[in-house]
């Protein structure tokens, strides 16, 4: 009989210890930091795996829509203390091709979101029903 941890029940031990608050640590103090979408991807990129981040940052097809996106980002900023005297709830609704919707975006289909969460399609398709 082969021994692995498995089989000796680590994982049942380490599942009490709170490793995620450890691991991520590193990651949340650079997000705090970010003041932009460049420091944003920069964050993604150390955060990610190099598959999944390349995935992603490479855009699509000619990636028209990636140098468009870019550019239209370039010029803001995030100053987290400007919204700092609003309180919950907000009201972010407002429409989309004349539809009303709750949030200024919407989810689309990217044909690999198990590679972001365990719970692939169904999970993205979960919040998107529960943020309307």
């Amino acid at each position: 009989m082969v021994l692995n941890p498995h089989k000796l029940g680590v994982h049942k031990v380490l599942k009490h210890i709170p490793l995620n608050a450890l691991f991520d640590a590193p990651s949340k103090a650079r997000l705090r930091k970010a003041v932009n979408i460049a420091d944003l991807r920069l964050c993604a990129k150390q955060r990610a795996h190099k598959m999944v981040f390349d995935y992603l940052d490479a855009g699509a097809d000619d990636e028209i829509s990636l140098r468009r996106g870019k550019d239209a980002y370039s010029e803001l900023e995030m100053h987290f203390h400007i919204l700092s005297g609003l309180k919950p709830p907000l009201d972010l609704s407002t429409k989309i091709f004349g539809k009303d919707v709750k949030l200024p975006f919407f989810g689309c289909p990217t044909a690999g979101n198990r590679m972001f969460h365990w719970e692939g399609e169904t999970a993205a398709a979960r919040a998107a029903k529960h943020h309307g």
